[in-house]
């Protein structure tokens, strides 16, 4: 037996094995990666452009993509700005690649962070909700929900009895926020 030929056969077959299980690892490690992608990751990476957006209920969105979060992503339109939940996402396209790491640290500002701010400023707000549209300012933002006193009182049905108190405000919950929209200057 020829050893020279026996050894280069044995680098080809471990050569050949090496480039097999780098493969595999490397269709692993891709794997491993994909797990982790969020939909705000993709979404980062749409910033400045525009992106179509299909929200909870059929509604279809499309803007520039100005700002985006761990939770939300802000959308301008001709008709102004929207905080939309990604939960309310649907669809999007289309859609870009993927910002290395995801949304920051100072990323996690909340749509509930957004309503208390817009309370404390005593801004109105538009609320496309699952519940419908409703306009008014936020009274109070609580855990799972939040407080709203609608600019439009007739939302509460006919008054009679068993009815709420027109003077009491519309409890909404934040799971069921599409997208906001604020009115009024800031500051």
């Amino acid at each position: 037996m020829d050893l020279e030929l026996f050894l280069a056969d044995l680098s080809g077959r471990f050569d050949t094995r090496r480039r097999l299980e780098m493969d595999r690892l490397v269709e692993d490690l891709t794997d491993a990666e994909r797990v982790g992608v969020t939909l705000s990751s993709r979404m980062i990476a749409m910033r400045g452009r525009h992106l179509d957006v299909l929200l909870r209920g059929g509604e279809r969105l499309g803007g520039v993509v100005v700002d985006v979060a761990e939770s939300w992503v802000l959308v301008r339109t001709a008709g102004g700005d929207s905080l939309v939940p990604l939960s309310a996402v649907v669809a999007a396209w289309p859609m870009g690649g993927v910002v290395a790491g995801g949304p920051g640290p100072g990323d996690r500002v909340g749509i509930d962070h957004v309503l208390r701010e817009a309370a404390g400023l005593g801004l109105p707000v538009v609320i496309d909700h699952d519940a419908g549209l409703h306009t008014g300012v936020v009274v109070a933002v609580l855990a799972d929900h939040f407080d709203l006193d609608p600019v439009d009182r007739s939302v509460r049905g006919g008054g009679g009895a068993g009815s709420a108190a027109m003077d009491s405000p519309l409890v909404l919950s934040l799971s069921g926020i599409r997208r906001v929209r604020l009115l009024g200057p800031l500051g």
